[in-house]
């Protein structure tokens, strides 16, 4: 009798402790999701947590408020559908915890030009155009994050102006998400003592684009071709330019086209009918 009332009294003396071990929360991470393009994924975990805050077993489901937005699959993996947001819920018995996701229609970034000779004395800048398109290949909106493959031979700013530091090459990358685009840098220091712009007077239509071609001249007079420089419009509501000296027409009038690179700038005409 004495052995049986021992056994019952340890019975309940551990059930607390047992109890204690239940899952009383979900823990998951991130605590926000962000999926940059569509028909891409991201993962969440989870962890199922007792009243002390410490990891039990147990493997919970996942479901999504907008599947057409975002899928939500065994194991936490997303999968972007649709732009827009959604809530994803984690569920264990009665237990739930919820993550906002938000999906971003991005599919590719281009960097212009893809390519480029930054020549002159250290310390010389030059931007690039970004455009970032949706899965429709339309501009948005959108700022991605600028980094150099090697900082010892140049490096680039937030807003993409890259700036020479010594002789080499590198590769300017350009990211969103995982999503990325690139520009080769070969570095050269040379003095540049003169900059000439072709053509010096060019005519385009509206919706019409004209390249512009900068030639650099060093000291000895020597034509130095294909090196990048500083574009802008004087007026860029009859016309802009990028950074390869693309002009792009876009009502009629006249504007000047001015390049710059070293200390040096040359210009010319645009006229647009």
């Amino acid at each position: 009798m004495r052995s049986r009332r021992s056994a019952i009294w340890l019975a309940v003396a551990l059930l607390p402790a047992a109890c204690s071990r239940g899952p009383v929360s979900i823990d998951i991470s991130p605590k926000k999701a962000k999926i940059y393009g569509l028909e891409r994924s991201q993962r969440l975990s989870a962890r199922l947590l007792d009243k002390k805050g410490q990891p039990v077993d147990g493997t919970p489901s996942w479901s999504s408020s907008n599947a057409g937005i975002v899928q939500a699959e065994a194991g936490g993996r997303l999968v972007a559908k649709k732009a827009g947001k959604a809530t994803v819920t984690a569920t264990y018995e009665e237990i739930t915890a919820q993550v906002p996701v938000e999906v971003v229609d991005v599919s590719a970034i281009e960097m212009s030009p893809p390519s480029l000779s930054l020549i002159g004395p250290p310390g010389t800048s030059v931007p690039v155009t970004v455009a970032v398109k949706d899965s429709s290949q339309k501009v948005v909106d959108l700022k991605p994050t600028f980094s150099s493959a090697n900082p010892k031979v140049a490096t680039v700013s937030d807003d993409g102006v890259i700036t020479s530091v010594a002789p080499g090459s590198t590769t300017i990358v350009a990211k969103i998400g995982d999503l990325q685009g690139g520009c080769d840098v070969a570095v050269m220091l040379r003095t540049i003592a003169r900059l000439e712009l072709r053509p010096a007077t060019a005519i385009a239509r509206v919706g019409d684009s004209q390249h512009f071609a900068v030639i650099a001249y060093g000291p000895d007079g020597i034509a130095i071709p294909d090196v990048a420089a500083s574009f802008r419009s004087s007026n860029p509501a009859v016309a802009t330019v990028d950074a390869a000296g693309v002009a792009a027409g876009h009502k009629a009038g006249a504007a000047t086209i001015r390049v710059e690179l070293a200390g040096q700038w040359a210009e010319a005409t645009l006229l647009v009918n």
